[in-house]
């Protein structure tokens, strides 16, 4: 009888590291994706028109590969999912959105200051 009962807690000792091996590896997995940067005050004053557009394609370059990479699944989507129900993934993909769409509406307006329009 004594060796049924080790048994059952040897099973139990495993299954409950596993699980907090899954819920680790799941916290772990949230998707991470870039931020995009305010305009600083040195940018206002050099970048020339030129420049101006060049950083709003690269601005919605950023926005766009960060809406791909949202609607793909991967396996980060997968564990985060499993450790949070995915609400890690949402989070980190609307704030780097909000940090793109942020930086692309202060260029749009540094080029209409600049009348570069």
């Amino acid at each position: 009888m004594p060796r049924t009962g080790s048994h059952f807690v040897t099973r139990s000792a495993i299954t409950c590291v596993a699980a907090l091996a899954v819920l680790a590896l799941a916290a772990c997995a949230t998707q991470r994706y870039g931020r995009a940067t305010p305009v600083s005050p040195g940018e206002r004053a050099a970048l020339t028109c030129e420049q101006i557009a060049l950083e709003i394609e690269k601005a919605e370059f950023f926005l766009a590969d960060i809406r791909r990479q949202r609607s793909q699944t991967s396996g980060a989507h997968v564990l985060g999912a499993l450790g949070d129900f995915g609400i890690g993934n949402v989070m980190e993909g609307d704030a780097a959105e909000a940090s793109g769409v942020s930086r692309l509406n202060e260029l749009r307006a540094l080029q209409t200051q600049k009348g570069c329009i």
